[in-house]
């Protein structure tokens, strides 16, 4: 494999503006069901960080799964711009949060595709792989933002909004993915066929 630096100009420029159309698209699409949630979920929010359905979460694993660190950049601009607002703190904070937000999923997918091997293109994605892939999701984001929220002094119990918070990301999680799986079947009826979840047929391997 040739280094980066081994490659024409050209080539490195159009790498680098892709890069940059897959950082900007993420952040658009967290920002886009970031204010999807707040429309039709915020009833159900326990406090201003959590909430029972969190859409965005999905979002974190599968941009990291698809773009690995391109996508987490995308992840962490996106994650700026709604917690700034949200927050209404100053940029520090903010930028912490969105770290967490970013660097949460690059270790959830890492173990994700190391453990059940799940192929970039999500096929193959079993009922019992998915729910694992919003459970491992889940989980590394849960922990550090409550130990943040915690020790940040927003929150007098870490523990308080660990089930919520932990809920909500494995709903929002599984819904987005839930909802790909289809239209990856969908758009690819041939290759998907028996290997992609449908929405008539879940049963575990």
């Amino acid at each position: 494999m040739h280094r980066l630096s081994d490659q024409p100009t050209t080539t490195r420029a159009v790498e680098w503006v892709f890069s940059l159309l897959i950082i900007c698209s993420v952040a658009i699409v967290w920002i886009a069901l970031f204010q999807l949630n707040s429309l039709f979920f915020a009833s159900i929010g326990v406090s201003q960080y959590i909430s029972w359905i969190f859409l965005p979460a999905a979002i974190r694993m599968l941009s990291v799964m698809l773009f690995e660190w391109v996508g987490a950049i995308g992840l962490f601009i996106g994650a700026v711009v709604t917690s700034d607002p949200l927050l209404n703190d100053n940029l520090t904070n903010s930028i912490l949060l969105a770290g967490l937000s970013a660097l949460g999923p690059v270790v959830a997918v890492t173990l994700c595709t190391k453990w059940l091997r799940i192929p970039a293109n999500l096929e193959g994605l079993s009922p019992r792989q998915l729910s694992f892939f919003a459970l491992l999701g889940a989980v590394c984001n849960v922990i550090p933002h409550n130990l943040y929220f915690y020790f940040s002094d927003r929150m007098q119990n870490p523990l308080d909004g660990i089930l919520p918070m932990f809920i909500g990301d494995l709903l929002g999680t599984i819904i987005i993915l839930y909802f790909s799986a289809l239209v990856l079947r969908f758009c690819f009826p041939g290759r998907t066929k028996n290997k992609i979840i449908s929405p008539d047929r879940i049963t575990p391997d």
